[in-house]
């Protein structure tokens, strides 16, 4: 018999593009998969629903009236909150689908890049991969063996006794929590005051929710399922798992895939990025080839101009790999994941 399974997300016009990409990768790596596509919504086109309805009969739902007006209440008091909270607490919404064997939800601004069917079928009720703070945990227990410095951790989410703490960017939820009772003590926590004046305005919404209420019930696994650019080397170096490894591609943070960057200004600034973009990029040409021939047209250009002048040259800074390293100094981190 077919388990009833769903894939969830949310998204906006904004994050349309990064939502058709997580769609279409997700397919493409899961060919196997025929149950539910549901994405919770906010002010989403009819033009951008055509587009996301043509890679799967897509179910589209709008936030209940419920949590649009707790976000209201907590925006009344605390009015310094970050714009885009009625969008980030969106995520909350998953807990009221029912009749689903496990659910996968997955941040619009990711791409999968592989076959995650073992996620639909792990037999733990929760499944979650670390944040930024349980891996600087983790990293503390390596450095402490080591003449490095620890590195300075905030409490997470402003709670003293959270350490394995999750990035709810991908969360693999069982039927047991998909339910009333579970829905209800997680908007529950929107009231709360004290957890926003403690730490909301650091900018963590739902996640900040999602780790309070499910607190020591989460099963975390590694970086595979959730591999942040944002914090490469803490996967790479504490999970021992690279970018080749990953299933899910998340990217966390300011930096957008689906916007254009200048490549010199990505470089100077955060490097590492350049490779997860130009992956994310090569993936949505996938998803679009055959649609626009000036676009095509465009690529064939830049690449034929490239192979004329600078194909055949090597670079002039070319240099052997070395695995010599220097300690850079100790600074104070500030966790954003």
């Amino acid at each position: 018999m077919k388990k009833a399974y769903c894939l969830a997300t949310v998204t906006c016009d904004n994050f349309a593009l990064g939502t058709e990409v997580l769609i279409y990768s997700f397919l493409k790596y899961n060919p196997w998969f025929e149950g539910d596509i549901v994405i919770f919504i906010d002010h989403l086109s009819s033009t951008n629903k055509t587009r996301l309805n043509a890679h799967y009969p897509v179910k589209f739902i709008e936030r209940s009236k419920q949590i649009e007006q707790a976000t209201n209440r907590l925006r009344n008091h605390l009015p310094q909150l970050r714009a885009d909270l009625h969008l980030r607490l969106l995520s909350l919404e998953v807990l009221r689908l029912r009749d689903y064997e496990k659910l996968v939800f997955l941040d619009s601004d990711g791409m999968c890049c592989g076959d995650i069917r073992d996620v639909f079928e792990h037999p733990n009720e929760f499944l979650a991969a670390p944040d930024g703070f349980a891996y600087e945990h983790k990293a503390n227990k390596l450095l402490a063996n080591t003449q490095s410095p620890l590195l300075a951790i905030p409490k997470s989410y402003g709670q003293s006794n959270l350490t394995n703490t999750f990035n709810s960017g991908f969360m693999a939820i069982s039927k047991s929590y998909l339910t009333g009772e579970h829905y209800q003590g997680i908007v529950r926590l929107i009231d709360d005051l004290s957890l926003w004046r403690s730490f909301g305005v650091k900018g963590f919404t739902d996640q900040m929710l999602f780790n309070i209420y499910f607190k020591n019930k989460v099963k975390l696994t590694d970086g595979r399922y959730n591999f942040m650019p944002f914090i490469e080397q803490y996967i790479q170096q504490l999970d021992k798992v690279t970018m080749l490894d990953a299933k899910f591609i998340h990217f966390a943070g300011v930096i957008k895939p689906w916007f254009n960057y200048d490549d010199k200004e990505i470089l100077e600034l955060a490097p590492h990025y350049l490779k997860y973009l130009h992956l994310w990029r090569d993936v949505w040409n996938e998803c679009t080839l055959g649609t626009d021939n000036q676009f095509a047209a465009w690529r064939i250009k830049q690449q034929y101009y490239w192979t004329e002048n600078y194909g055949a040259k090597h670079p002039t800074s070319m240099q052997a790999l070395s695995n010599e390293y220097e300690e850079q100094p100790a600074v104070k981190l500030v966790n954003q994941l």
